[in-house]
């Protein structure tokens, strides 16, 4: 019998054209990939895929594995939706990812919520940086993943995925109370090229280059830290200025900081991403309460 999972790899595979491409898409080791298609090749007993290029292609047998994969695999996810359709609330999971400040902010108050509303149904929470929790999406280690991007960015163009928008997150300059600006509503980025940055994730670093080089400068940045809290401690004790959007202030903001208004950073899009098609019953609620706890404001 062919294992489902090798059948995902293989999918993979002929989606990204390599194995390299398949291994960081999926978050395995290349080394990982190659192993499974070489278990899958032994077990059909033919060539599934030949080096190309720098890439792999896949064979004629490759290539009708990969037909009958995708109908097999939409198969097995049209019946798991049955049974969890017939069970309704009453039973069911949902595997949840989340970025930082939402896991510590409206993320609690919905699961809250769905617990109350069907304490039967079995919600795990991983904390992920997007492009990790779309890994694990894509990998059907997750079923809702809630992720955040930036103005500009590009549309992930997945087909297999639906995106939900729950809320437009505005980012401000953060600032010493003591700096030159710290008494006014906004400021200009250009204002502040000669300052110390600390910076956040590696997608926040990306933004604020970015931005800052819109405006006509490189920022100096001397600290990077994912966490929230950190930078608000770094900034208030006057070592640099950073850019937060306003989640970050939902649960705490450490005194001796000022926040101002930077049009030129723009807002973070939330949204929850899902598997494109219809949605068991546990997965639609647990998306109608992270909507009901974005449209609240609700942080716990």
């Amino acid at each position: 019998m062919l294992d489902l999972h090798r059948l995902r790899v293989l999918r993979e595979i002929a989606r990204t054209g390599s194995m390299t491409a398949a291994a960081r898409s999926l978050a395995y080791t290349q080394p990982a990939v190659s192993h499974h298609v070489n278990r899958l090749e032994a077990e059909v007993g033919t060539a599934l895929v030949v080096r190309h290029g720098r890439g792999v292609r896949l064979t004629e047998a490759g290539r009708a594995l990969v037909a009958h994969a995708d109908a097999i695999l939409a198969r097995l996810a049209d019946a798991e939706e049955e049974v969890a359709a017939i069970a309704g609330l009453r039973a069911g999971r949902v595997r949840l990812a989340a970025f930082p400040t939402a896991a510590a902010a409206f993320v609690p108050a919905a699961l809250a919520s769905l617990h109350a509303r069907a304490p039967d149904v079995s919600v795990t929470l991983v904390e992920a940086e997007p492009p990790q929790a779309l890994t694990a999406l894509r990998a059907g280690e997750v079923d809702v993943a809630v992720v955040f991007s930036h103005a500009g960015e590009p549309p992930d163009g997945d087909a297999r995925l639906r995106t939900v928008p729950l809320l437009d997150d505005p980012i401000s300059v953060v600032v010493p109370a003591h700096h030159p600006v710290a008494g006014r509503p906004e400021v200009r980025l250009a204002e502040l090229a000669g300052d110390t940055w600390v910076a956040g994730c590696e997608r926040c670093r990306r933004h604020l280059v970015h931005a800052c080089g819109s405006a006509g400068f490189e920022p100096r940045i001397a600290y990077t830290t994912d966490e929230s809290f950190a930078v608000q401690q770094l900034v208030a004790r006057g070592l640099g200025v950073a850019a937060l959007p306003g989640l970050a202030f939902t649960l705490y903001q450490q005194p001796g900081l000022v926040r101002l208004g930077a049009p030129e950073l723009g807002d973070r899009r939330i949204a929850a991403v899902l598997p494109a098609g219809p949605r068991p019953p546990a997965v639609a609620a647990m998306l109608d309460e992270l909507r009901a706890a974005t449209a609240s404001g609700a942080t716990g």
